[in-house]
């Protein structure tokens, strides 16, 4: 009896930690940042990761979209659930910030919406300011993006500080390989960080499948599988 209470205690713990890392790093995906949608144009992505860690399994789904209202104004929503055990609900605008250059582009996204922990649900806000740059290699041509994110959840917790960096190959043709590292700090806390290779297979012109692995480090280690589609609309 008393091994059988210890074993469902440790079980709820462990959910309860899993919890608190999916809730800290549940970060806007890889194809946002500093390049606005043309005017009329859109983009949508669907995507499921499993993950283990010391023998459990846990599942995210995440949602995104995008769409260019105007060639300033880019309105998006994003949306994730982790086993029900957090997740959010967000709706956000990008704007530029500053002259587009032709070698680089800035821009600012606000963000509004709800996140739950435990299915209680708290008022979710957050600025990221973006860096994106374009580049000619020998393996053809490819982008750079810079996330930093000021985030609050609630009313009365730390604030959460993140920086993202994601490289990738942009060339329509062929294997597009894709490399995003994510981290997150709240004050008192050790650095969470998350790293995801990836590759994008072309499906048809306008739509990719996207496999790749993940290896996260909080207050535990996970390793994962990541599955999505995107699609340009």
């Amino acid at each position: 009896m008393i091994a059988a209470q210890l074993s469902l205690g440790l079980f709820v713990m462990f959910r309860v930690l899993f919890a608190i890392w999916l809730f800290v790093l549940d970060t806007a995906p890889a194809w946002s940042g500093a390049w606005l949608r043309e005017q009329g144009s859109g983009f949508a992505s669907a995507t499921v990761t499993q993950r283990s860690s010391n023998g459990q399994w846990s599942s995210e789904f995440g949602y995104y979209a995008d769409y260019g209202l105007t060639s300033n104004v880019t309105l998006g929503v994003d949306l994730n659930d982790n086993d029900t055990l957090s997740g959010h609900a967000l709706v956000f605008v990008r704007l530029p910030v500053g002259q587009a250059s032709r070698s680089y582009r800035l821009a600012v996204e606000l963000t509004l919406g709800g996140s739950h922990y435990l299915n209680s649900w708290v008022l979710m806000q957050k600025v990221t300011l973006s860096y994106g740059r374009a580049f000619d290699s020998i393996w053809g041509p490819g982008w750079l993006a810079i996330d930093g994110a000021y985030e609050m959840r609630g009313l009365k917790s730390e604030p959460i500080l993140k920086l993202d960096a994601t490289i990738g190959l942009s060339d329509g043709k062929h294997l597009r390989p894709i490399l995003q590292i994510e981290t997150a700090k709240i004050s008192g806390q050790p650095l969470f960080y998350t790293i995801t290779p990836s590759l994008q297979i072309p499906l048809t012109r306008d739509t990719q499948l996207l496999i790749g692995a993940q290896h996260r480090v909080t207050t535990q280690r996970s390793l994962g599988l990541k599955v999505g589609v995107w699609h340009r609309f």
